[in-house]
């Protein structure tokens, strides 16, 4: 059912300040160029985004962070994808500072953590062994005891900005469960990167019997697996908010476009199959942002496990379903103008197509939400 979210003043002055960050220094044409750099993005940008504190809005304030909520990462990441900023907030904020946060390795949170809050250090996240980017059980490295800490061998497929950060969390499966490392050499590591659409890479990096010291264990096989879990689960939210910014703005554009481009002496905004077509893409949106709240506030409530994954693959189906289906429709409207690198929507195109896949798309989600669905009934 259908709620209308109401927002604090705070969030809305957080969503204001995130768009004036926005025209003044993110603007569409210096995406652009950005997007044609080896890593996609704006160091300088990215420096000015870590100085706003947003890299450590979910951190908390023990920890160097501003130990804000989720509601405020998930406007703030709206806010994001509207303006189509690429910088890597979600992989480093929430996928790399989060893991040292939550971890019990007290010399990488005094003197790691407060490097990637402040923006002098990048960081990504390398574990998944399959494609569905859904199972944390399926770890791709493997970790073997030795007598002064661990050997990693094997590879972790699909990591972001695999050739373009500073350091990894890496997870790594052993006999007695998942461990999370903390990694910064590269030495016996051998990394196949690719670029994607929106300018941004992922790649495949597989470890030859790499050598790990114990003060490197960020979490031990007991805890392993269930803060990948959380970090992929919260990562999924920002992603599905991003992703909601994005297709709002890519249909405001097309909105823009039916108003004043004119066919047979009348916009054709006024040709009523379009304005049909319009709306059913404005009821997507409003859905998308529905679930997406919906795991906010489950999230937030600090609900169960089960659903809290059900209610983070909702949202991650949902926003990755309507934003691919705005942009497609987009490109319609546009008469295939909007796929041109010069043409603004184009960036939208790009952007949503890389998010809808990135930690697992909406088939992939569907089918997840299915599965926890039917368990949670077997078990009522």
């Amino acid at each position: 059912m259908y709620q209308k979210i109401i927002e604090s003043e705070d969030r809305r002055q957080l969503r204001d300040s995130v768009a004036l960050f926005a025209r003044k220094e993110a603007p569409l044409n210096s995406i652009r160029e950005n997007a044609q750099t080896p890593e996609g993005y704006s160091h300088n940008r990215w420096k000015s985004m870590t100085e706003l504190g947003w890299a450590g809005m979910l951190i908390p304030e023990e920890a160097a962070g501003l130990g804000l909520g989720l509601g405020d990462v998930a406007a703030l990441h709206e806010e994001i994808g509207r303006a189509s900023i690429r910088e890597p907030l979600a992989v480093t904020a929430l996928l790399a500072a989060r893991a040292i946060a939550l971890g019990h390795n007290d010399r990488l949170k005094t003197e790691t953590l407060p490097e990637i809050i402040c923006g002098n250090m990048t960081a990504s996240l390398a574990w998944m062994g399959g494609n569905s980017g859904l199972d944390i059980n399926d770890v791709g490295p493997v970790a073997v005891p030795t007598e002064n800490g661990w050997q990693i061998s094997g590879t972790a497929q699909y990591v972001p900005l695999a050739n373009n950060v500073d350091a990894y969390i890496v997870a790594a499966r052993s006999s007695t469960g998942t461990l999370l490392f903390f990694l910064d050499d590269l030495s016996h590591v051998s990394i196949d990167s690719a670029g994607l659409s929106d300018g941004t890479s992922q790649g495949n990096m597989t470890f030859d019997e790499l050598m790990v010291p114990l003060e490197s264990v960020i979490a031990a096989p007991e805890h392993g697996s269930s803060l990948l879990d959380d970090l992929l689960d919260i990562a999924r939210v920002a992603v599905s908010a991003e992703l909601l910014g994005n297709m709002q703005q890519a249909l405001n554009m097309s909105l823009a476009y039916l108003r004043q481009r004119e066919q047979f002496g009348r916009t054709i905004g006024s040709f009523q199959v379009l304005q049909h077509k319009a709306v059913d893409l404005y009821i997507q949106i409003e859905l998308a942002r529905t679930a997406l709240w919906r795991a906010v506030e489950t999230i937030e409530a600090g609900a169960d496990a089960n659903a809290r994954a059900m209610t983070v693959s909702a949202a991650k189906w949902r926003c990755s379903e309507a934003g691919l289906l705005v942009v497609q429709q987009g490109i319609q409207f546009h008469g295939a103008i909007g796929y041109t690198d010069e043409y603004d929507l184009s960036l939208y195109v790009h952007r949503t197509i890389v998010l809808a896949t990135f930690l697992g798309n909406a088939r992939a989600h569907r089918a997840r939400y299915a599965k926890l669905f039917l368990s949670r009934e077997s078990k009522s």
